[in-house]
């Protein structure tokens, strides 16, 4: 009887083993999925000709957990280059915005690479920074094709005939050329020349008693060049036609 006992109970032992699982309680993760990203980084490019745009379109994508506002802002930006304030600086993920910059003034921008930074900060995950540049490169020469002599100019100020007109080009400042007898009038002025929008820019000069400033454009063809200009003296804006 003690034997049936004993074998009744090593059974049931031996059941109940091969009937119990092994609990695995270990969790497998992958990498976590940010909150935000940024996209549309990358390296701005000037030409150093005083007259140029350029712009980086941002997208602020959202990506995983609880929303967030992202709020960004761009560290300082090198001299001669101005920024368009109307970006869009804060939103909650995802949208779009986008950094212009512009380089205005007449000398140009300082050549130049210039590290930037970009920061965007979510108000529950931190910070993010990232990084691109500014490049500054120096306009190629291109006012060979302006200088020479002009023997049929007219100023519109004036009711004398035609006058000649020698320009010359800088030998130290790309793309400055030089009017030997301005408007007909014997005054040696300088203007500054832009290839991309042959454009020419007077920056404010005094010869004499009089200061003079203006702008106008180059043109140029394979056997031609002509000039046109808005020369103000001070009292009057004079326009110069030179062939």
């Amino acid at each position: 009887m003690k034997k049936n006992i004993l074998f009744i109970t090593i059974a049931a032992a031996g059941l109940y083993a091969a009937c119990t699982k092994t609990t695995n309680n270990t969790t497998v993760t992958g990498p976590a999925t940010p909150a935000f990203t940024v996209s549309g980084i990358h390296e701005i490019d000037f030409v150093n000709n005083g007259i140029e745009t350029a712009s980086m379109p941002l997208t602020i994508q959202y990506g995983d957990s609880a929303q967030e506002n992202v709020t960004l802002s761009l560290s300082a930006l090198p001299a001669g280059i101005a920024m368009d304030t109307g970006w869009l600086t804060n939103g909650i993920p995802t949208f779009s915005t986008q950094i212009t910059l512009y380089d205005t003034t007449q000398a140009g921008a300082t050549l130049g690479t210039f590290p930037m930074t970009l920061t965007a900060k979510g108000a529950v995950t931190g910070t993010k920074t990232f990084s691109f540049n500014i490049k500054v490169t120096p306009q190629p020469p291109c006012t060979s094709f302006l200088v020479g002599k002009y023997t049929n100019c007219f100023d519109g100020c004036t009711t004398s005939s035609s006058y000649t007109d020698s320009v010359y080009a800088d030998p130290n400042v790309t793309n400055r050329i030089w009017f030997t007898n301005l408007g007909g009038m014997g005054i040696k002025i300088y203007g500054n020349y832009n290839c991309s929008s042959e454009l020419i820019t007077i920056p404010s000069q005094t010869v004499g008693s009089v200061t003079y400033s203006g702008s106008g454009d180059g043109y140029y063809g394979s056997s031609s060049k002509t000039i046109f200009l808005d020369l103000f003296n001070g009292t009057t804006t004079c326009s110069i036609n030179m062939n």
